[in-house]
Parts: structure tokens; C-alpha cells; sequence
């Protein structure tokens, strides 16, 4: 498994847990974390259950931030018909 399909992966892992964050408190993960470090949501640090949670969410939306981030920087070395090329090999060939 190449590095590119190993971020792809751990990726759709966070991103299935973001998307839980997001059906429950009815908001994309970008616009929470935007929230989160303006301090838009401090009424809600007192609420213990919430405070752990949004800990979590913002903690897991930062990770997949770094990933896509190393994503961009690969994929940006490699054209995207190579990486295509390259997965899909043997059968490709």
C-alpha cells in the first residue's frame, strides 16, 4: 500500500467519525472548528459531556487536517493519472 492510499484511508476512517460529530450537533466540522477557535462556543465548557466531545471532534478534524495537507503535498509530486496508473497496476498493464 502505497503512502498516498495509506492517508486515503486513515482519511475516510476520520471522516466517518466526523460525520457522526455532524449529524448530532447539525453542523459541518469545518464551520465547529471555526467556532472552537474563535471561542464562539465557551457556554458550552461548563457542560462537561459537550466540553469531551468537542475536544474529540476538533482533535479528530485537525488530524484529518494534517493528512490532507501530507495528501496535497504527495499528490502534488505525482500527477494524478500516475497515482491512478500506479494503484491500479498489474491490471493496468
Amino acid at each position: 500500500m502505497s503512502l498516498i492510499q495509506a492517508l486515503l484511508q486513515d482519511m475516510h476512517t476520520i471522516e466517518t467519525e466526523l460525520s457522526q460529530f455532524e449529524s448530532k450537533f447539525g453542523v459541518l466540522s469545518q464551520d465547529f472548528y471555526v467556532a472552537m477557535t474563535r471561542g464562539d462556543l465557551e457556554e458550552f465548557d461548563a457542560l462537561d459531556d459537550y466540553r469531551m466531545e468537542f475536544v474529540h471532534w476538533m482533535g479528530l478534524y485537525e488530524t484529518w487536517g494534517s493528512f490532507n495537507g501530507k495528501y496535497r503535498q504527495l499528490i502534488d509530486r505525482q500527477p494524478v493519472a500516475m497515482q491512478i496508473k500506479t494503484n491500479l497496476e498489474p491490471s493496468y498493464a
